[in-house]
């Protein structure tokens, strides 16, 4: 009787070994899933971003600067006749958890770019995604920078 304890406790570390590593494993697993989705919301909502300063500048009557002040103004363009929205929302970024993008300024001090200020490394990629080639380089999310003008496909 003695003999079948040992044996049966044996057998019962070797399950909680295995059943541990995959766990381990699933975790890994989710912990990189759930890494890429934020990358690939980043990727998306940067894109809005660059859009909506695109859109910004489109609509910039004469005389007036083609870069916005503040990440609001493109909530609400009041610089024409009626007011326009350029950007449905200040997105969250998916990286910090908080709405507080990094903005590139132009000589004037208009905004011309914002990016994410984490400075989590990027996974790394294939080559298929993102398609911004100049993304395959960053070393950062922070060196994601978007701007008007970049063409942003995919989520």
């Amino acid at each position: 009787m003695r003999a079948q304890r040992g044996f049966v406790m044996a057998l019962t570390l070797l399950l909680l070994m295995v059943v541990s590593s995959v766990m381990l494993l699933m975790a890994r697993r989710w912990e990189l899933e759930e890494k890429s989705v934020r990358e690939r919301d980043l990727y998306w909502m940067g894109g809005q971003f660059g859009a909506a300063l695109g859109s910004y500048a489109l609509a910039t009557p004469a005389g007036m600067s083609p870069t916005p002040r503040e990440l609001a103004d493109l909530l609400r363009d009041d610089r024409g006749p009626a007011p326009r929205q350029h950007l449905r929302r200040l997105y969250v970024d998916p990286m910090t958890g908080r709405a507080d993008w990094a903005v590139v300024r132009a000589s004037d001090g208009g905004i011309v770019g914002v990016h994410s200020r984490s400075q989590g490394r990027p996974l790394a990629r294939d080559g298929l995604w993102p398609v911004d080639p100049a993304f395959m380089a960053a070393r950062h999310y922070s060196d994601w920078v978007f701007v008007a003008g970049r063409r942003v496909s995919g989520h």
